[in-house]
């Protein structure tokens, strides 16, 4: 297939606002590869829609950042100054290349046009390229790409090596399309998407005209990790009893989120971005090959133990282990790891569609019971133990006063509050869901990804001090919600300010725009109605809490989470 071809549609989408023609246009796409293309190019073509190289479960990026880009087209003829300067104009780096085309040094006449496979297979050899020479070699492919194509090819390449396509299409626009062509509901998609965490695979499957209802490749699968099932806030855990009746009360731990696979011995253990941590926390790994059971998906919070208090370490010590690569053996003496097991997804069998009373049951048939009224000594006793599996604390009652001890309980022991859980409910991976809440002591603090820097004052001089802070729509659509420059130290300054260097787009008036890359977990005094930003809210008083490595821009709080959140607090006042 024509690459200009698939560009020009991408043209059509990213000129409409409207959703409905956003996925017209994506029906053109299905129906040009129906006519002259794969199911193997559907699926390359849905990577690229949404700005990946990579399927979403493989979590990886090409990892190429705008200096290098500007590094390769400056080699196809284009002048530093000028292509600066036309980014600064247009503020898109891909528009700014299409516009200066004319000036791109001229090639053979004999050319031949670029072909999906071109730029999907130089662009999966650009992400293997490692070593010496690295950067040179991935110049070199990039330039020949570039060469190669025509101005609105080039617009749409250097956006996609940015991993940034611009023209609106997210994966739920794109299963509407899908049940729109293909005839299928929306929400069987939905559901298989949430297990494959692969849009191409979803495509190429259907091209084949799989049956989708019994394909194996589209059932929960090992070593093939899936996005958590998220919770919403409430406002009162007596508002939680009325509605779920006697709900599952757990520990709300202070770690971070992670997903353990395991078969025939091999284990592979994932944090929240679904990154394979397996080889930084060994001693994790040893515990679960030792488990008496195999084919199995369990699901857990990671913290950091002091074993002299039994109470969490800084979180910041979490993602010292996960993020460490050498001296793993000195670094796991000084900060101790408990994983607390309190979900399981597969057992032989996906069990994901059982209720949370029949998994946690197949869950404390392997690990133990917990169960705080009738356990509360064992417990205790415990937590100081350099156990490194366990299972979560539990509490099943619709008696209130009992509800506050546990919490109060698990406050007293250093983690962050309660999760509340309807026993009877199945588990909706990736999804916001009603049947799951979280109760803490303070106002929620949100997850928020930085778009734009403002070099600081005084002593903040050498850094980027003040930062723009975005929440998204459903649609995974940005929207700014306030500016923060507190709460974060002089070195994690220095360490945002490398960072944000190297992940730069643009600037306006001395503000960077940057990638969406870094989320942020932030406080804040309340949250306003606000006609200043376009989502209608702002926070007063921001203050960065930590710099959330283990979280990506799919993982940030929506508007929604904001507006319940607004109504939360309207209703405390």
């Amino acid at each position: 297939m024509l690459f200009k071809e698939i560009c020009i549609i991408f043209d059509k989408i990213e000129r409409t606002t409207k959703r409905l023609e956003k996925m017209d246009y994506f029906i053109e796409l299905i129906k040009l590869t129906k006519e002259k293309g794969s199911p193997n190019d559907l699926k390359n073509i849905c990577y690229i829609t949404i700005g990946r190289v990579f399927a979403e479960y493989e979590n990886k990026e090409l990892g190429i950042g705008p200096n290098l880009l500007i590094e390769a087209i400056k080699t196809i003829g284009i002048n530093e100054k000028k292509l600066l300067n036309s980014i600064k104009e247009t503020g898109d780096i891909g528009i700014a290349l299409e516009k200066l085309s004319s000036d791109v040094k001229q090639v053979s006449l004999f050319q031949t046009p670029l072909m999906l496979d071109d730029v999907y297979v130089t662009l999966k050899k650009i992400s293997e390229i490692e070593g010496a020479n690295s950067q040179k070699k991935k110049i070199r492919y990039i330039s020949n790409l570039l060469l190669k194509a025509s101005p609105i090819e080039r617009r749409y390449l250097v956006r996609l090596i940015l991993e940034d396509m611009r023209i609106g299409m997210s994966v739920p626009t794109i299963l509407s399309a899908f049940s729109l062509y293909f005839n299928i509901p929306k929400e069987k998609l939905e559901k298989i998407y949430a297990v494959v965490n692969d849009i191409g695979l979803i495509a190429e499957k259907l091209m084949l005209n799989a049956d989708i209802n019994k394909d194996e490749d589209l059932k929960l699968r090992i070593f093939r990790p899936i996005k958590p099932m998220l919770a919403q806030l409430i406002p009162s855990i007596g508002d939680a009893i009325v509605e779920m009746g006697t709900p599952q009360f757990e520990t709300k731990y202070d770690g971070a989120r992670v997903q353990i696979h395991k078969k025939d011995k091999n284990v592979k253990i994932y944090s929240r971005k679904l990154e394979d941590i397996t080889n930084s926390i060994p001693e994790i790994v040893d515990e679960v090959k030792n488990m008496g059971v195999d084919n199995i998906i369990v699901e857990g919070e990671c913290v950091a133990i002091d074993l002299k208090t039994g109470h969490p370490r800084p979180f910041q010590d979490i993602l010292r282990r996960f993020r460490r690569k050498y001296d793993i053996d000195k670094i796991k003496e000084e900060i101790n790891l408990r994983v607390y097991l309190f979900d399981i997804l597969y057992y032989n069998e996906s069990l994901i569609d059982l209720s949370l009373k029949e998994r946690r049951k197949i869950l404390e048939n392997i690990i133990g019971i917990n169960d705080w009224e009738i356990d509360k000594t064992k417990i205790e006793n415990e937590i100081k133990s350099k156990k490194k599996i366990d299972i979560s604390y539990k509490l099943t009652t619709n008696d209130l006063e009992k509800a506050m001890d546990f919490y109060k309980w698990s406050l007293s022991i250093g983690h962050e509050g309660v999760m509340i859980k309807n026993p009877n409910a199945p588990y909706t991976p990736g999804s916001r869901v009603r049947t799951m809440y979280k109760f803490k002591p303070t106002l929620e603090s949100l997850d928020v990804v930085i778009t734009r820097a403002k070099i600081g004052m005084g002593k903040r001089k050498d850094w980027y001090g003040s930062f723009e802070i975005a929440v998204k729509d459903e649609e995974g659509n940005l929207y700014p919600i306030g500016h923060v420059g507190s709460g974060l130290t002089e070195e994690e300054l220095d360490k945002l300010t490398e960072i944000l260097k190297s992940i730069k787009i643009n600037e306006i008036d001395g503000e960077a725009i940057v990638e969406p890359k870094i989320v942020l977990e932030v406080s804040y005094e309340e949250i306003q109605k606000s006609d200043k930003y376009e989502c209608g809210y702002a926070l007063r008083f921001p203050r960065v809490v930590r710099i959330r490595e283990d979280k990506s821009v799919d993982d940030i709080n929506t508007v929604d989470d904001v507006k319940r959140i607004f109504a939360i607090q309207k209703g405390k006042h």
